[in-house]
């Protein structure tokens, strides 16, 4: 079956910022594996990203953040309150860098560089 279809198949990302974290409350973001039109469409919105105006950069990030993101956990705000994962609120946890290393990420297949494999080394 591939991947894309695999329902098991999900890819599992801590945000640089969130390595050294205890792996208990570490925030996590999930990600579907893409097919090659998914891959295609998250290509182009990143390079829209790179050259875009401001608004337009938000917009192709937003846009692709709904092709791939599925979930995430321990997305908790400064009152303590746990975040829930919807269309709605990526905007409101990940700023545009944040997304930029989830679309590296997710456009590579879930396939991490060393300095990733170090980072997510407390993953289950």
């Amino acid at each position: 079956m591939p991947k894309s279809l695999d329902p098991s198949s999900k890819l599992t990302l801590v945000l640089a910022s969130d390595v050294d974290k205890p792996h208990e409350t570490q925030p996590r973001i999930f990600a579907k594996t893409l097919t090659l039109n998914q891959q295609r469409k998250l290509m182009a919105a990143m390079e829209k990203m790179k050259t875009a105006e401001a608004d337009d950069k938000i917009v192709a990030a937003l846009d692709a953040a709904a092709i791939c993101l599925t979930d995430w956990e321990n997305m908790i705000d400064a009152d303590g309150n746990e975040i829930k994962f919807g269309p709605d609120t990526i905007g409101d946890v990940l700023d545009i860098e944040e997304l930029a290393e989830v679309f590296s990420f997710v456009a590579g297949g879930g396939r991490a560089d060393r300095d990733d494999k170090k980072k997510s080394e407390s993953l289950p």
